[in-house]
């Protein structure tokens, strides 16, 4: 793993998706879980530069090693 912070995720799903068409295949299970969000006046700090950061992510890691 080489990223840190928001790019970790989508650097586990690149990577994860690019094994799927090797001699090894992955199960990929969605798990329901609970969660509460912050609202901004409880210190939400996500915007749209994450969202840009995470497809910059996805593009890297999915075509590197």
């Amino acid at each position: 793993m080489k990223s840190d912070r928001f790019g970790i995720e989508p650097e586990i799903t690149a990577k994860v998706a690019r094994k799927e068409k090797g001699q090894f295949k992955w199960r990929v299970y969605e798990v329901p879980i609970s969660y509460s969000g912050r609202t901004y006046a409880e210190g939400k700090k996500i915007g749209l530069k994450d969202a840009f950061n995470a497809l910059y992510c996805i593009i890297k890691y999915r075509f590197s090693d």
